[in-house]
Order: C-alpha cells, then structure tokens, then sequence
C-alpha cells in the first residue's frame, strides 16, 4: 500500500451512491422518474410526499407539513405502526432508549468496539482506512462454509475527498449518452476517496499507488478523462476509487442535519455498525458479490466546495471533515435510472442481464431485508453484469423505530425491484420506460412462474445457522444493532429453507399489507400529488408508506433467461426456459 503526501496509508474505499426516497418536483420523481410516471392512471402512483411536506415546512413554516405529518401519525396510531423517515435525525435527536426496549446508544457503542462477537478471521486486513477489497471477495468465494466475514479494524486516514458529480455513461450507448451522477434526497453526504485503491487492482493493472494517485488527480480535473474514465474506458488504466459516505459533515448542513466535529451522532454510529454487520452476514452465506463491499474508518480531509445541501442549493465553501466514513468498493456502469436515457439500447442492455445475478440479488434483498431497492441503487456494467449499492439502511434500520409504542410491529419491511409483491417491483411492472422492460428484472422472469429457487450449499448452511440458533446468539455473532433484527432474519431464513422464496416473500409482507389495508380504501387514485388538498395528501402518504402491494404475474415480454456460465444455477424447474411462449399477449408471464 502506497503513501500519499501528508496522509497516512490511505486504501481501499467505497462505491456507495445515496438513494432518493421522496421527491419534489412538479413533473415527476427528480431523480428517479420511474417511480412515478405509469400507465395505468387508474394506479397513478403519485410523488413522494416526505420530501414536499419538508420543503412545505422550510418555506412557509409548520402549516401544510404539519398537516401531513398529524394525519400520517392518526394512520399509524390505529395500527401501532409508525412511518418512515426521510433523512437522518439532527444530532439532538439522540437519547436513551432502555425504557422503550430500544438499546441505549452507550450499548449500541459497546457493540461497535466489542472484541467477543464470535467472528473467525476476517477476509482482508484494513491499514488505516485501507482495505483491499479484490482481494477479500477472493477470499470470500475461495473459502470453506465456515470462511470469513467482513474486514479487520480500521483507524484513521487523511483521504483527498472529491466531488462525484460528474457525467458517466456506458460505452455500449455511445459517447453521447451521458448523465449526472444524482445527488441523492437523503442526509448523507457521498465523495470520493481519491487515491484510495485495491492493492490487487493495482497489481493488475501493473500500477504503483504513487503513480495511480498522480494519475488519478489528472483524471480528476479533466472533464474528457474523467468522463472516460468514468464510463470505464478501456484506454484509462487507473482502477477507480471508491466512494465513502459521511452521514454528517459539521458545517455542511445537508437537508437540515447538524453535527460537531469529530462527535457521532445516533444516526452515524447506528448506520455504521449497521454496515459492519451486513458485510459479516452477506459474506457467511456467500451472497458477497452481488454487492459492492463496505467498510468504517475515521477519515481527515477537506469536503470540496459546491457539495449540494439539498436538490436546490450548494454549499459555497471548502469544509473540514473529521468524521467516520463509510466506505464501499467501486460498482462499474451507470445506475438502471440512467439506462432508459436511450430506449432503443436500455431495453437490450436489461435483457442481457444474466440470470443468476438476478435470483441472486432476489434473495439478497429478501433475506437482509431491503427496503429501497429501486433504479438508483442497483448498477448496470457494459456487460450487463449489476451491483446492489447503498446497503447501510438493510436489516430492519430503515423502518425500526424502537422509541414507538411497538416498535417489533414494524422490523422489517422488504422493497424490491426484483420481488414481487413490493412497492419498487409494482412501480416497475407498470413503468412505460424502456419499453416497459424494467419489469423484466422481477426473479420470476428467470427463474419461473412458481418463483421457486434452488439454494447454493453456503447459503443453506448460513440459513440453517440463522433458524436453528436463538437471536441473542446470531446478534452476538454478527454484532447486529437490535436483538429484533436477528429475530426477525431469524423467521425469513426458517420460511425460506421450509416454504421457499415465494411463500416466505409473501409471510414476510403481512405487516406491510396490514399498513395498506389501513389506507387503501381512502386513497386517491389517478391524480398527481400537486392536485390532491391536504386530507387527499395525508391519505395517500398514509398508503404509500407501506412497502406492500400486490403479487401480479412478472411482466417478462417472452424474456429468454441467460444461465450461461451461472456459477450456481438457481432454478428449481430446470426446464424452465421462458421465451415467448411463456407469456401472454400482453407480455405477462403465464401461470
């Protein structure tokens, strides 16, 4: 591992790009379009109201965000469910929790440092903030059943922190097809680790970090390189770095967020352990490389001036940063959002995906729970090979509120693109955009209409782990933030070797169907969010809210699964093999 000037050992880093939940604009989602915009008006689903209910109560105080917010919670209040939020709590958010059940934050720190969570040995070393993270998904899939989980302990780094909003594109598209990198609507502030590499990319590539750093600094303040680059040229040598994500920067006040330096906040040291445990789990059952690999080290540096605070405004100034970061390996391509941006190429890029990566992110999303698993947060190569990103919200985190008067009522909810019978996959299954194929990425179109998968022998064996051990022993093992989260891990692993991925998806969605039974008898239909009043606004908020929808047939348009070269194949029909055939007129898989 090289030096840099003035910074201790700087390595690896992350590929974590922030996901929108909510939007504010008049003509649709700002950065996701495929949210919003369906067919069908008739299930118009309309924008996201979290992030126009804040932007109401910035500009014109308490009034219509108030109104929002009274309503959603009567909702709730008669459910025992509490909704989601939007961006990380301010600093002055955090208190005690051992009278709700919750644990305290001293206790959520005391995971974080314990040296007793049962771990066998980690799958790379971390130098200061370094991890080679190549080499530990090698190790990851060259292991035995027991192999290794996450990384070793990291320390603090000073890391030349860039901007990331640069143009990238995909070559298959041709040069012309370029798009922003999106900003993201949540709290976090996402940069790149310039200079921070993989030791065995660099070996590879036949690079020292002296020189990949000097170049890298070039590609940095060059438009046409960095543009190259960006888009994976195979004239630019230099491995990409990673990105890390600070859930707050004291003096930057993204969205509202307040931090002092060098101090966590709930929100930091939550999603932080949050991020260890989910890199220990997804390696134990061997589901590692669908996902770029995520790592925490205390990072120095300077935040670069122009960083956005919200979809409007940018900070005008350089900011110094002493804060943990959260660091993720590089994911190639461009973002599924920025596919369709040309219709006649995204529709064959979405149906080169080859299939195991597909059932593979499936189960991913099921078994660690995910709940934002839309077009932002999933990348897609030139060679149509997909990475899942921004993973520090899965396991429960996203929704758990254990300060609410039930907080085990709500400790999951799963939102996919790839599983049926959730919000991100209904929103697709009717999207017009790339010629409706984004509906080609549900599992079943790869696997058949039964939705039946067939386990690698890792992954049976970290399931059978989960469901033959009590919560207390897998929290411990994994240094999971709340006992709940391997409880409820606990039911989806027992239901899914016991019933398969279709029943156990359909046992996992109950609490989030009971939200939308709540609401679905009073919300407004085929209206935009700009033309529905306050109580129409509330109501529809109130059903949005649930991750539930309904279990339709896979929209898969006679889609031809690609099992070529599969390193594991998970159908449990082998003669499945879709194609026309096996869908309807309309496009819709037969059943």
């Amino acid at each position: 591992m090289a030096r840099v000037p003035r910074r201790r050992r700087v390595a690896a880093a992350l590929a974590l790009v922030v996901a929108a939940t909510c939007a504010t604009s008049s003509s649709g989602h700002p950065l996701d379009p495929f949210h919003e915009l369906v067919d069908d008006p008739a299930t118009t689903v309309v924008r996201g109201p979290g992030s126009i209910a804040k932007q109401a109560e910035a500009s014109s105080g308490s009034g219509a965000a108030d109104a929002v917010a009274a309503a959603v919670d009567s909702w709730h209040a008669d459910t025992r469910l509490t909704p989601l939020a939007d961006v990380a709590p301010a600093r002055e958010a955090s208190h005690g929790r051992e009278e709700d059940g919750g644990n305290a934050d001293d206790a959520i720190e005391a995971i974080v440092s314990s040296k007793a969570l049962g771990e066998p040995k980690p799958c790379a070393p971390c130098d200061g903030c370094s991890v080679d993270w190549a080499a530990a998904s090698l190790a990851v899939s060259g292991s035995d059943l027991e192999g290794c989980r996450g990384h070793g302990a990291c320390g603090v780094c000073e890391v030349d922190l860039r901007r990331i909003n640069g143009t990238y594109g995909l070559k298959r598209l041709g040069d012309n097809v370029k798009v922003k990198r999106e900003t993201g609507a949540s709290a976090a502030t996402v940069l790149r680790a310039n200079g921070v590499f993989s030791a065995s990319e660099l070996l590879s590539a036949g690079l020292s970090a002296e020189r990949a750093t000097a170049a890298s600094a070039v590609f940095e303040t060059s438009a046409t390189n960095a543009s190259a680059r960006e888009k994976g040229n195979a004239s630019v040598s230099v491995p990409a770095s990673p990105f890390v994500k600070f859930v707050c920067i004291p003096g930057l006040p993204r969205h509202g967020t307040e931090c002092e330096p060098g101090v966590p906040t709930r929100a930091e040291t939550r999603l932080v352990t949050n991020t260890e445990s989910l890199q220990r789990l997804s390696d134990f059952c061997g589901l590692e490389s669908i996902s770029t690999r995520s790592w925490v080290a205390r990072v120095v540096g300077t935040a670069p001036a122009g960083l956005p605070l919200d979809p409007w405004s940018v900070h005008p100034d350089p900011v110094p940063v002493n804060q943990t970061g959260i660091f993720s390996s590089p994911a190639r391509g461009i973002a599924l959002s920025a596919l369709c941006s040309r219709p006649e190429e995204g529709p064959s890029v979405l149906e080169s995906v080859p299939s195991h990566q597909v059932a593979q992110a499936a189960v991913f999303d099921f078994l660690f729970c995910a709940g934002d698993r839309h077009t932002q947060n999933v990348y897609v190569a030139d060679d149509a090979s997909i990475t899942l990103i921004d993973n520090d919200n899965l396991l429960g985190e996203q929704v758990y509120k254990p300060e609410s008067s039930a907080p085990e009522s709500r400790a999951c909810a799963i939102s996919s693109l790839f599983l049926p019978g959730t919000m991100e996959s209904w929103r697709l299954r009717r999207s017009k955009y790339c010629g409706n194929r984004l509906g080609t990425l549900d599992y079943r179109c790869h696997v058949g209409p039964s939705g039946e998968v067939a386990l690698p022998l890792k992954l049976r064996t970290c399931l059978r782990f989960f469901a033959e051990n009590d919560a207390e022993t897998t929290a411990n093992a994994f240094g999971l933030l709340e006992r709940v989260y391997a409880e409820t891990l606990r039911r989806r692993a027992s239901d899914l070797l016991e019933q398969g991925l279709a029943e156990a998806l359909r046992n996992a969605g109950l609490a989030e169907k009971k939200i939308s039974d709540a609401a679905s008898h009073e919300r407004p239909v085929g209206k935009l969010w700009e033309e529905l009043d306050e109580d129409g606004k509330a109501k529809m908020m109130a059903w949005r809210d649930s991750m539930w929808r309904p279990t339709e047939p896979a929209v898969c348009h006679g889609l031809v699964p690609d099992w070529s070269d599969a390193p594991h194949d998970w159908r449990r029909d082998k003669t499945f093999e879709g194609g026309e055939k096996s869908c309807d007129d309309t496009g819709a898989q037969i059943t």
